[in-house]
């Protein structure tokens, strides 16, 4: 892999990175005259002057004061020191701690999910390529095409009612004590695995199928190659065949396909966590949008952002070790 592809793959990040910002930054305040309006109190006995004097220092506090060009340059500038701005919620915390708050829980239904799928995915994607056109093969290719059309949330929505609600076999919302009460034993771990059973089950349903369907179709066209034929004729052994060609070559789209997990790693799970009340980063979206908090909403899409093109720029990078052909064109 040549330096100039990690060069240029990484200065494209940036460019989306900064256009990402931009966006997020001046989307929320299209046909807002005044975000901070609803924070302002009753005029009172004030006069029009303190009035004023107290809406301005309001805009000062929360950084509204000035145009929105200003605004955004003292943004990006408080965004390069790893400032995501103050939050409108009471105490005005720093974005970036309500994040760090709520960041773990998102991760113990993203991360472990992702993991089950990609494990149990290969290993039932290479036994279907193994024996292909087998029961097991067409099953694979019936489930592919349920789950195509079958999204996760409404994956969701049926566990929750029949296991949650009817069977009453696992909770169909999260306990609040979970979050409350956590500490590191084993009780408290119990708790969080016990609670995350039907999250993690409606995402990891669709991914299980997406990995086995992509490991799948991927060995078989790699074998079908000629230059596995031509290695199997100089009399490289089965084993060499297998993991020094085949595995290597048919990686490239699981590789792909765990990349888009990474990029859905932290946002890919905002209706999972609204559907259990799962407090993760996806409910203090939600939270931050019914409350107008802008710069909440603001730091949460701009962290989500990071986390997706971080995850695209692993992959491409892996794909350009995987294979030297890759380039940015």
């Amino acid at each position: 892999m040549k330096n100039t592809y990690i060069i240029q793959r990484i200065l494209y990040t940036l460019f989306i990175f900064a256009l990402v910002v931009t966006l997020c930054f001046f989307i929320p305040r299209i046909g807002v005259e005044d975000p901070c309006a609803r924070y302002y109190p009753a005029q009172g006995n004030m006069s029009d002057e303190n009035y004023e004097m107290i809406k301005e220092l309001t805009r000062q506090q929360y950084g509204l004061d000035g145009s929105n060009w200003s605004q955004y340059v003292r943004y990006v500038k408080n965004l390069l020191k790893g400032d995501l701005g103050t939050s409108y919620q009471a105490g005005s915390p720093k974005v970036w701690s309500l994040i760090a708050q709520r960041l773990p829980w998102t991760l113990v239904l993203s991360v472990s999910s992702m993991l089950i799928s990609l494990f149990f995915g290969i290993l039932i994607g290479a036994a279907c390529a193994a024996k292909r056109g087998g029961m097991a093969d067409r099953m694979l290719m019936n489930a592919s095409t349920v789950t195509t059309a079958v999204p996760s949330f409404f994956i969701a929505l049926l566990l929750s009612f029949f296991l949650g609600f009817q069977l009453e076999w696992l909770p169909a919302y999260t306990d609040q004590n979970m979050v409350s009460e956590f500490a590191w034993n084993l009780k408290s771990v119990e708790m969080v695995a016990y609670n995350a059973v039907l999250p993690v089950l409606s995402t990891v349903v669709g991914g299980i199928v997406s990995y086995a369907q992509s490991t799948r179709n991927s060995v078989i066209a790699v074998a079908n190659e000629n230059f596995i034929v031509t290695a199997k004729a100089k009399g490289v052994s089965q084993n060499g065949v297998v993991y020094k060609h085949i595995l290597r070559n048919a990686l490239l789209p699981i590789v792909t396909g765990l990349g888009m997990g990474l990029s859905g790693l932290i946002g890919g799970s905002v209706v999972i966590e609204k559907i259990f009340n799962w407090q993760g980063i996806g409910m203090l979206y939600l939270e931050a949008n019914n409350n107008n908090d802008y710069p909440l909403m603001m730091g949460i899409m701009i962290f989500m952002a990071a986390v997706a093109l971080l995850g695209n720029l692993i992959t491409d990078l892996c794909l350009g070790l995987l294979d030297p052909r890759v380039t940015v064109e």
